[in-house]
């Protein structure tokens, strides 16, 4: 069974007529951030997810498993023990510890690729701006030389 986290996080934002940037203050995360969630390019850390779960009500299993265009979020609130029929080993059963552990492991790692991006931004920025000091370095030797010769 394949996740539906993604078109889930939508489809509420979207019933509870929320945008990206209004449900990205009420999480504390960034507007881009929510996009990369709801189009499956990467996944909220845990306590996002608890955010989430916390906000509409709804908890991380039945967000994870249902198709919530056919189930209505009233129904998930009413009844938080909507059972899903899915093989024990499933991979997306977060009742099991490993599971979670997996989950949050494979979090942790696109965190790191993020820093990573993060990290080549900054160098990159600092190359910049070390370029910047230099052109004004120079541009304070030229001056000075001027007001000298004057």
């Amino acid at each position: 069974m394949e996740s539906k986290f993604s078109a889930n996080l939508r489809i509420l934002r979207k019933r509870n007529k929320l945008t990206l940037e209004a449900l990205g203050k009420i999480l504390d995360v960034s507007k881009s951030a929510l996009s990369d969630y709801e189009n499956g390019h990467t996944f909220p850390s845990l306590d996002v997810c608890d955010a989430i779960c916390n906000y509409f009500g709804i908890n991380l299993d039945n967000l994870q498993k249902l198709d919530f265009s056919v189930v209505s979020v009233e129904e998930l609130r009413q009844n938080q023990q909507i059972k899903v029929e899915t093989p024990k080993d499933n991979i997306n059963d977060f009742s099991n510890p490993s599971k979670q552990l997996e989950f949050h492991n494979k979090l942790l790692h696109q965190q790191i690729e993020g820093l990573g991006i993060q990290l080549q931004l900054l160098k990159q920025l600092l190359e910049s701006k070390v370029s910047e000091i230099k052109s004004l370095q120079i541009q304070i030797k030229l001056l000075e030389e001027k007001i000298r010769h004057q």
